[in-house]
């Protein structure tokens, strides 16, 4: 049996349930700190001129399941319920350097505050142990905002890159299986884009690789004769935001949205790799955006699970509330 890791570094991480057959544990796991359908509808469309932007990000999860590799409930544990509250602030700048004409190069950063609970049955095999409340993982980092394409007098089309560094500022307590922080650095390069094809209708989708670095912190692994721990890496990763909405009327928009993450290669322990420890997730759900005061937009965001292996699983919430200054 593998002891479980489960990180609130803006969401929740779980590792594979299982040991590998050499009885290498898996100590550190992919974090969901990252943006998993916290952005939506316009995500392409950024500022273009010089400025600061506020954007406040809120997310509360309701988590009843923890899955194994093959997506089935994991036996160790029962009567799971673990709520996770996030609120995120990010300052978006962006400066007065335009290198190719409508564009803007800027920097962001943003610091999420992270509450966890946890709970299960009093028969539970397993418990898992939270840290509180306290601060999640620094993100940081330059963008490419391009300019917004007009046609007929009206945008239809806008992308965005952007150098994320996740740094591990987080709260992490090795004696906890649930933490605000992954305890580890990573980066991860993003690329966004906004079309609308056809009046009235949008599409939007924020594509995402991740790499996560190798980190000694979480040195707490299940007791196996003969091991000591030296470090842990999660495997790398892809994940995708995406949405398409319809104007009701002007300004109030109706949509769906949704996102999946799809780990690329196997966890490491000590160099090692653990089998079983890929992560596969897909969620879907409704949303909508309201613009207003032409300065504030506010997306409010619904995923429900459609897959989802060496994950927790349930509902989740997401709104996004972006102010122009």
């Amino acid at each position: 049996m593998k002891r479980s890791y489960i990180t609130c570094a803006a969401l929740v991480i779980f590792a594979a349930p299982a040991l590998a057959a050499a009885g290498v544990p898996d100590t550190i796991g992919v974090p969901k700190g990252g943006n998993y359908g916290s952005t939506s509808f316009f995500d392409g469309f950024g500022r273009t001129d010089e400025g600061l932007t506020l954007l406040e990000y809120g997310r509360y999860e309701d988590l009843n399941r923890i899955n194994d590799y093959q997506g089935n409930p994991s036996p160790l544990f029962d009567g799971t319920h673990i709520a996770v509250y996030v609120s995120l602030t990010q300052l978006s700048y962006m400066s007065n350097w335009h290198p190719f004409g409508g564009d803007d190069v800027g920097f962001s950063a943003a610091i999420p505050l992270i509450d966890c609970t946890s709970g299960f049955a009093q028969n539970s095999p397993v418990k898992l142990t939270n840290d509180g409340f306290g601060i999640g993982d620094l993100v940081w980092g330059p963008i490419y905002q391009s300019k917004i394409f007009v046609r007929d007098g009206g945008a239809y089309f806008a992308w965005r890159a952007q150098l994320i560094i996740l740094s591990p500022t987080g709260k992490a307590d090795e004696t906890r299986n649930i933490n605000q922080g992954s305890g580890y650095w990573a980066v991860n390069p993003y690329v966004t884009f906004t079309y609308l094809p056809v009046a009235r209708v949008e599409v939007s989708n924020r594509f995402n690789y991740q790499y996560n670095l190798q980190s000694s912190q979480f040195s707490s692994p299940p007791p196996i004769p003969g091991l000591k721990y030296i470090n842990g890496q999660a495997g790398q990763m892809v994940y995708d935001d995406f949405d398409a909405s319809f104007a009701l009327v002007p300004n109030r928009y109706l949509g769906i949205n949704g996102y999946f993450i799809d780990q690329l290669n196997l966890d490491e322990t000590n160099g090692q790799v653990v089998a079983n420890s890929l992560v596969k997730a897909l969620y879907l759900g409704p949303g909508g955006r309201l613009v207003f005061r032409n300065k504030d937009s506010l997306n409010v965001n619904v995923y429900l699970k459609v897959i989802s292996e060496n994950d927790t699983s349930g509902t989740k919430l997401s709104f996004q509330y972006v102010h122009r200054f």
